[in-house]
C-alpha cells in the first residue's frame, strides 16, 4: 500500500512539475467580451457592432499592446470563412484595458472564435442578439473589419446526414451478405 501510495505521490508531482510552465501567466489576460451597436440600439442587418474586449494585466507591470486581433471561425457552431476583426487598445486604467474592434455580422447568431493578444490566444463566444446595453463606443477611429456576405449552404449542410445513413445502411448490409455466404448451405441427396 505504501508502495501505491508513494508511486501515487510522485506521478502527481512529475505533472505538476510540467504543467506549471504551460500555465506560465499571459502578459495581457483576456477579462470578457461583449457585442454593441454604434447607436446602442438593438442590431438589425447590415448594421455593424462593435466588438469590446476587456483584458487585464497577467504579468504586473507589462505594458498592454496597442492593437490585437480576433478570428471569428464559427456561426452557430458551424465553419464559416474566418473573419479578422483587427482590435485597438481604447483605454486603460490600472490593471485592467479595453480593446474594441468593428465588424459586420451576416445574420443574427452566436459567433465564436479566437482572441489574440501577442503569443496568447483566448476562445470566445458573442452573441449579437444579447448586445450590451451599454454607452456606445465611439467608433470613428476603430478599425473595422471588411463587410462578409453569408456563405451559400454548403451541399453538406444541404443534404444533412443521408449519404452517411446510406453509407451505413450498405455497410451493413454488405456485412449480413458476407456472412451469410460463409454459413455451410444444407444439401439434400
Amino acid at each position: 500500500m505504501r508502495r501505491i501510495l508513494l508511486a501515487f505521490v510522485i506521478s502527481l508531482l512529475s505533472l505538476a512539475s510540467f504543467a506549471a510552465p504551460a500555465a506560465a501567466k499571459c502578459q495581457t489576460c483576456l477579462d470578457g467580451v461583449s457585442v454593441q451597436t454604434p447607436d446602442g440600439q438593438a442590431w438589425s442587418d447590415g448594421k455593424p457592432v462593435t466588438l469590446v474586449v476587456s483584458a487585464r494585466r497577467g504579468d504586473p507591470g507589462a505594458a498592454f499592446p496597442t492593437t490585437g486581433l480576433a478570428v471569428i471561425m464559427q456561426t452557430d457552431r458551424e465553419r464559416t470563412k474566418c473573419l479578422d476583426v483587427p482590435l485597438k487598445l481604447v483605454s486603460q486604467s490600472g490593471d485592467g484595458a479595453l480593446y474594441a474592434g468593428v465588424f459586420y455580422p451576416f445574420k443574427a447568431a452566436v459567433y465564436s472564435g479566437l482572441v489574440q493578444f501577442g503569443d496568447f490566444k483566448f476562445d470566445v463566444t458573442i452573441d449579437v442578439n444579447a448586445v450590451a446595453a451599454t454607452t456606445p463606443i465611439a467608433t470613428n477611429d476603430l478599425p473595422v473589419a471588411a463587410p462578409q456576405q453569408a456563405v451559400g449552404e454548403t451541399l453538406s449542410y444541404t443534404i444533412g446526414a443521408i449519404p452517411f445513413f446510406l453509407l451505413a445502411v450498405g455497410f451493413w448490409c454488405a456485412v449480413a451478405f458476407a456472412i451469410a455466404r460463409r454459413q455451410p448451405r444444407m444439401r439434400t441427396v
